[in-house]
């Protein structure tokens, strides 16, 4: 990748700092803040990228490049309508300016669609319960959950007996 000559420009707080042209911009806005105590630039209104201290403002403002196009741009001829760039009006049954039409809710849209909703940002319990009307709005009105089996005793009687080396070395013979 080389860099052309004409491609590199100097920083207008610190004559040190050299860059590529397409950099400036970017580089103008950190050495503002570095140096907005000390060096005091005034920016040239036809191109933003001019940062120029305020004895050569005004001559620069005479000569700058840019001006150019502006005053182009003023002194140019309004453009003329002819029948080639004429059109017909175009009538639309449509009025997008009705305030009767109801606004955009997305949150009713996806209530009512088939699309799949996650529980972000709920307590376990609101979770459970979003959970719960999903199954059952996408599932339909006849939707049964799952017995869950009950907690108690039953958990105590289905508990393994604790591991007992005493019971299984008397029957070993070696």
């Amino acid at each position: 990748m080389d860099c052309d000559e004409s491609d590199m420009v100097y920083c207008p707080y610190n004559k040190a700092h050299k860059m590529l042209r397409k950099k400036l911009q970017q580089h103008i806005i950190k050495c503002r803040e570095l140096y907005k105590d000390t060096v005091n630039l005034m920016v040239c209104p036809f191109n933003k990228a001019h940062l120029i201290p305020e004895p050569e403002y005004y001559p620069h403002l005479k000569i700058c490049d840019d001006r150019k196009i502006i005053v182009q741009y003023q002194t140019s001829a309004a453009a003329v309508l002819s029948e080639d760039t004429k059109h017909a009006k175009i009538e639309c049954d449509e009025n997008w300016d009705d305030d009767d039409t109801p606004d955009y809710n997305p949150m009713a849209y996806c209530a009512t669609a088939n699309i799949v909703r996650e529980p972000t940002g709920m307590f376990p319990a609101q979770r459970k319960a979003f959970i719960k009307e999903e199954n059952k709005r996408q599932l339909g009105a006849d939707y049964e959950e799952e017995p869950r089996p009950a907690k108690g005793k039953n958990r105590e009687e289905n508990r393994h007996a604790p591991y007992n080396s005493n019971k299984q070395r008397s029957g070993r013979r070696y």
